[in-house]
């Protein structure tokens, strides 16, 4: 069974972000996504870099404030595009250095439009931050 969402080259990435030191976009393999909004920038790939349909994977995450330093990832979940939220049963999140995480247990269950969202904060400030994921047979 083969599910593939759209890879995007995270150097293509790094040309439409600013380059922040201390909140790097490469994280390994050549491949991933990025998101930012005004206050944060997360870095993220999956792993194993295939997403098997029904199979758990995990997360690699940069998480950063807009300044560079790190951020606090909060949770991690996703769902179909058109099902209502709710929190992933059996993922961990699993904290590294300098706002470097894990977050496994992911499963996509079938083909179709994921939302990825990350909830992460700094201090008092705290934002949800989400991606679409296209997963095809």
């Amino acid at each position: 069974m083969r599910a593939l969402g759209p890879i995007v080259s995270l150097v293509l990435a790094a040309l439409a972000v600013p380059a922040w030191a201390d909140c790097p976009l490469d994280l390994g393999h050549g491949v991933g996504w990025v998101v930012f909004s005004q206050h944060y920038m997360i870095a993220f790939r999956p792993d194993p870099s295939r997403i098997e349909i029904g199979e758990p994977f995990a997360l690699i995450l940069d998480v950063c404030t807009k300044r560079g330093d790190a951020a606090e990832l909060v949770g991690v979940d996703a769902q179909m595009s058109d099902e209502a939220r709710g929190p992933s049963q059996h993922l961990k999140i699993v904290a590294g250095k300098d706002g470097r995480y894990r977050a496994e247990g992911l499963v996509l269950a079938t083909a179709g439009r994921w939302e990825v969202a990350f909830d992460v904060r700094s201090g008092e400030e705290s934002e949800r931050l989400t991606h679409e994921i296209v997963v095809q047979r």
